[in-house]
Order: structure tokens, then sequence, then C-alpha cells
């Protein structure tokens, strides 16, 4: 299993081109990517949908797959059984996270033997401790319950007005910040790329750390 956390930015304004350059290494020409849209209305799979039709043109013969929440969990299970990469999307992470217990693929899940991205919301919903620090949409800040994929978190669509809060929350587990456009790869218990401008923050203090 290895892990993509991708902070936001638009794919149709070419904010992820260098993210999808790495992962054209890394997804193999005719692979079947599932996308998974939980953290986002019905109304949006569409939408979601054209956009990353877009951004995998550049993967030869790549297909695109939906798993679609009100799927049975027998049928979500074996759809997953046939794709080669998850790509979870962005939305509400509680939203996110809420699904994927009321359909019991927690599990399956944890247990994919392939590539898993996840953008904004999703990349939250990998680690264990699933931060949303205060926004406009969350006057307080919230921890759930993630995945528990890797024991450190990610502060998503990172602006520098959060330091503080990021600091405080950094004593107790590492936090790597992803500004749109920016990620970072994940295997064998190791951060092994990074694309574009990563903070970490790590006991109570920030370091900038650019792509490798």
């Amino acid at each position: 299993m290895e892990l993509c956390f991708i902070g936001g930015g638009h794919v149709l304004k070419g904010e992820l081109d260098d993210i999808f350059e790495e992962l054209e290494c890394k997804i193999s020409p005719n692979a079947k990517v599932l996308v998974v849209p939980f953290a986002t209305d019905e109304s949006r799979y569409e939408s979601w949908m054209e956009s990353l039709q877009q951004a995998f043109t550049r993967i030869p013969n790549v297909t695109l797959g939906l798993l679609h929440e009100k799927l049975p969990k027998e049928d979500m299970i074996n759809m997953m059984e046939e794709y080669d990469v998850l790509y979870i999307i962005g939305g509400q992470p509680e939203r996110l996270l809420q699904v994927i217990l009321d359909k019991e693929l927690t599990a399956a899940i944890s247990s994919f033997p392939g590539l898993m991205i996840g953008y904004s919301a999703g990349a939250l919903a990998f680690c264990t401790d699933c931060i949303l620090t205060k926004d406009e949409d969350y006057p307080d800040t919230i921890i759930l319950q993630g995945l528990e994929l890797v024991d450190f978190s990610v502060e998503v669509h990172y602006r520098p007005e959060s330091d503080d809060e990021l600091l405080t929350l950094s004593k107790d587990r590492p936090i790597y910040a992803l500004p749109d456009g920016s990620a970072i790869f994940y295997k064998n218990d190791t951060i092994h790329t990074r694309i574009n401008e990563v903070i970490t923050f790590k006991d109570g203090t920030k370091k900038n750390c650019l792509s490798q």
C-alpha cells in the first residue's frame, strides 16, 4: 500500500500538474482508478468525475469508476477489489468518515494493496487524528478519529494564519501542512516524496521543506 496526500488545488487550473506528473510515474497504463466520493453530496459527483477524467488523460487508457454510497456493502468491497487505485475526493471529512463507518469499509480500505490518493478531506481521513483547524467552515478545532493508516496528521489548504494552532497541536503528533498544489507520498512507514512546499510542525516547532 502506498498513500498520496494532496493538500488541495484546482485540477482544471493546472494547480495539480506537478502532483499528477508524479502520479504518472506510479500509475500504470490501463490502470483502473476508483473514485470514492463520500465526502460530498451526490449532486456533485458528475462535476468531480469530469475534472478527474481530464486530470487522468495524461496516463494512457486509465479507466475511472465511481463507488456510489448507495451501493450495498458487499458490492462496494467487490468493486474495490477490481481496481488498482483508490482516489478519495474532498469535501466534508466528517461525512466521508461517517459513510465509511456506516458501510463498514474501514477494513477493506486499510487492506487495499494498491495506491490510495487522498485529496483534501480524503488526505485528512488517512490519519489517526483527523484534524479540522478553525476556519470559515469550522469555528472551533475538531479532531475526529480517522482511518489510522499513519501516525501523523496533515493540514490541507494550509495557510500561515493557522501556524499558532498547528504549533500547539504538533506537541501531540507530527503535522505535515500542505498548501494547495503540494503533496506527500508515503510507503513502508516513510514519507519518501514531497511535491512542492511542505511545512512540518513537530514538538511545537515549524520547519519548511521543499520538494524531494
